[in-house]
């Protein structure tokens, strides 16, 4: 069943079907504030998290469970719910067709918005070149991918739908503490806001970790075959974050193509750069691809 669902939700989510109401958060950061005020609970950070996403997967595992000995299409119908809610938010692939416009017309400055809204925290782009400025933007596709896709495809198949909102209320739980500890000013509040954040990016870099090895992998794979492979390992437990290590994978496994017109070489207009992102779509094309055949041959099976 979770793999009907999976295939289902991520072909719903890729061609964008209107989500607007099935991926709305504001009841989860009404819910993390919510939690915020209980007491003592506001001066444990780690307690804080545990309520704070625990609470709503234990509930969602629960209501799976019942389903499951009541009503199969229900079931299914609830599971792909759940699952479209655990997708990345944004339109991706318009994202990054705005982004190659705006490259290949030499607007960088509008790049530099459309850059920063690929990432989930929504972090300005610090760069004041071209060269940077391109390092930035693989780090924040390649992440993209991986965060949107790939990190919950893993979950769901690890621990169902129940997993991959986990996953999902992890990213959005991070990010409602980089957005808090930007507009707190420094005192008691910024810091505790401080060592909330800090908790919730060491959560998820370990929710992070087992993923990243396999996208890794795999990205060895459908790449240059070979390149990076001897590295993986030593990567993947250099306990690094994620962005870091996948931005090293993906230099690898462009393989021969970097070397004529890749990110390592001097970048002489926007229009470099916007060809780059091409190659860079095109192998994470390749790589949920890859994905989308093992889970259809699962299905099958």
């Amino acid at each position: 069943m979770i793999f009907l669902s999976i295939i289902l939700a991520l072909t719903i989510v890729y061609y964008r079907a209107p989500l607007n109401v099935l991926q709305s958060d504001s009841w989860f950061f009404a819910w993390v504030q919510r939690v915020s005020g209980w007491g003592s609970v506001v001066k444990t950070p780690s307690v804080q998290l545990l309520l704070t996403l625990g609470l709503p997967v234990v509930g969602i595992s629960l209501l799976l469970d019942m389903l499951e000995g009541v009503s199969v299409l229900l079931l299914l119908v609830v599971e792909l719910w759940v699952l479209v809610y655990s997708f990345g938010r944004g339109d991706l692939q318009a994202e990054l067709n705005t982004l190659q416009n705006d490259l290949q017309r030499g607007d960088s400055q509008a790049a530099f918005h459309v850059g920063e809204a690929l990432n989930a925290d929504k972090r300005r782009i610090i760069a004041f070149d071209l060269q940077t400025f391109s390092q930035v933007l693989r780090q924040r596709i390649t992440y993209a991918y991986f965060e949107r896709y790939l990190a919950v495809i893993f979950w769901s198949l690890i621990g169902g739908a129940a997993g991959a909102l986990l996953y999902r209320l992890s990213v959005l739980y991070r990010s409602s503490f980089v957005t808090l500890v930007a507009g707190t000013e420094a005192g008691e509040s910024g810091f505790v806001g401080y060592l909330q954040l800090r908790g919730a990016s060491r959560w998820l870099t370990l929710l992070e970790w087992l993923p990243l090895g396999l996208v890794s992998l795999t990205l060895g794979l459908v790449g240059s075959f070979g390149a990076g492979l001897s590295q993986w390992l030593t990567r993947w437990f250099s306990l690094r974050p994620s962005a870091d290590v996948l931005q090293d994978c993906v230099a690898d496994a462009l393989g021969a193509d970097k070397t004529v017109s890749g990110w390592s070489v001097a970048l002489m207009s926007t229009a470099d750069i916007a060809t780059n992102c091409i190659q860079l779509i095109q192998l994470f094309r390749r790589v949920l691809l890859l994905w989308l055949c093992l889970l259809a041959l699962a299905l099958i099976l």
